[in-house]
């Protein structure tokens, strides 16, 4: 075994162990979060299911604004409501260009309407530089004229999905380590290039199942 190839085998042993230990302590997004399996597609996440779901019968999707969990270890726990909002709006932008016109993205839900909800968990708050407006998510990158502030580490993605008429739950997914291969930290590009990851895969496997 080369180098690369074992420390490839530990990154991934880390990432399990981590995993593990998040869905031992449960989730405060997801409601009695079942029993997860690592997603065989990317290192660090893990999924469930449910069993002989038709994906074939669900031709559009409902999007949920996504929902931030400040960490108990945050050193603040304030947001400011623009920033909220825009965090929010790139998720579903992001989806949406992802998704359409192939899925379309609705507003209302009905038959054949996949309802998903999202959240960024453990989440770090710290206060910006003066000129900065507010407080930023550790791990985004914000460019100011006093140049940059690195705030959102150690977050995890976790997102849903229910049948938007019935309310039953059809997938979970938290993913751990929701960065790009040559990421050092957790950044607003990364997160974006992992939503726009699921979003494709799901595409890809709605339309396989048509």
């Amino acid at each position: 075994m080369n180098k690369f190839m074992g420390r490839s085998t530990l990154m991934g042993a880390v990432l399990a162990l981590g995993m593990q230990q998040v869905v031992a302590a449960g989730s405060e997004f997801i409601e009695n979060l079942p029993q997860l399996t690592p997603d065989p597609d990317r290192a660090g996440a893990m999924i469930w299911q449910k069993p002989d779901v038709d994906r074939a019968s669900y031709t559009r999707v409902m999007i949920e604004p996504i929902t931030l969990f400040i960490s108990p270890e945050s050193e603040y726990k304030g947001l400011n409501a623009d920033e909220l909002k825009a965090l929010a709006d790139k998720f579903r932008e992001v989806l949406t260009k992802s998704l359409e016109p192939e899925i379309p993205v609705v507003n209302q839900s009905g038959a054949g309407v996949l309802y998903v909800r999202a959240a960024l968990t453990n989440v770090k708050v710290a206060k910006k530089k003066r000129g900065l407006l507010g407080y930023t998510p550790v791990g985004f990158v914000v460019s100011t004229a006093t140049g940059p502030t690195i705030l959102l580490k150690d977050a995890a993605l976790e997102i849903e999905t229910l049948d938007s008429v019935s309310g039953e739950r059809l997938g979970v997914l938290v993913d751990k380590a929701p960065k790009t291969a040559e990421a050092k930290d957790l950044s607003w590009d990364s997160i974006e290039k992992t939503f726009a990851f699921y979003a494709e895969r799901f595409k890809a496997r709605m339309q396989a199942a048509k």
